[in-house]
């Protein structure tokens, strides 16, 4: 199997330009301490670094992936956008939709997200990453956990992410294609203050995917 950082970069490139996306931020900035960052790198290479099945599986994931175009990368995310967080809150996704894939009805698309969703959040892998992220301690300290694959696609998770490609987003870019780490900012949800820590997931030296780990800061000091 190739390299598909540059092909995927590019995709990603171009997902990001036409999406807006942009990694500045608005509110000052919140990093978590050395000591979140730490306890992050130390629980992926501790769990997740040299494990036979989680490799297998990002395998198996970059090469479903691999001839995806750029209209079939923004219908299959624009599918489980919908299907996560409704219509009327994707109306944009939505659109996208109707323009790239519209001999389909939207009802029809939110169920091709929601098998989308089912299958990332009910595989092998995604059970064995729940489980490890209950065993973290202290408890609770570990507040998600999900991988991609070697372009960017969602390959297993703990919890619900917003979007199916992350090929467009740090979490990926920073990580697999130019491996090195993102540290974003703490954000507090339902009380918990968390922040997000991605790091490459390398088979021997080369990048084969990557994670990403939420960690509760008040939890890990």
């Amino acid at each position: 199997m190739g390299n598909p950082s540059i092909g995927t970069t590019l995709v990603a490139l171009s997902l990001a330009a036409a999406t807006g996306a942009a990694f500045a931020q608005d509110a000052p900035p919140n990093p978590p301490s050395e000591a979140v960052v730490i306890y992050a790198k130390d629980f992926v290479a501790k769990n997740l670094i040299g494990n036979a099945e989680l490799n297998a599986a990002i395998a198996a994931s970059t090469a479903k992936h691999k001839t995806l175009g750029y209209d079939e990368t923004i219908i299959l995310d624009s599918q489980w956008r919908v299907a996560k967080s409704g219509v009327e809150k994707e109306a944009g996704a939505a659109d996208k939709l109707k323009d790239l894939a519209g001999d389909k009805s939207i009802d029809d698309h939110v169920k091709a997200g929601e098998e989308l969703i089912k299958t990332a959040r009910e595989n092998d892998v995604s059970k064995w990453l729940l489980t490890i992220q209950e065993k973290a301690e202290p408890t609770g300290a570990i507040t998600e956990v999900f991988v991609m694959d070697g372009w960017g696609w969602n390959v297993a998770q703990t919890g619900g992410t917003s979007d199916y490609y992350q090929g467009d987003e740090g979490k990926w870019q920073k990580t697999f294609a130019l491996n090195d780490i993102e540290i974003l900012d703490i954000v507090e949800e339902d009380g918990i203050r968390y922040a997000q820590i991605s790091l490459p997931i390398k088979d021997g030296d080369k990048n084969i995917g990557a994670v990403t780990v939420g960690v509760d800061v008040d939890k890990v000091k």
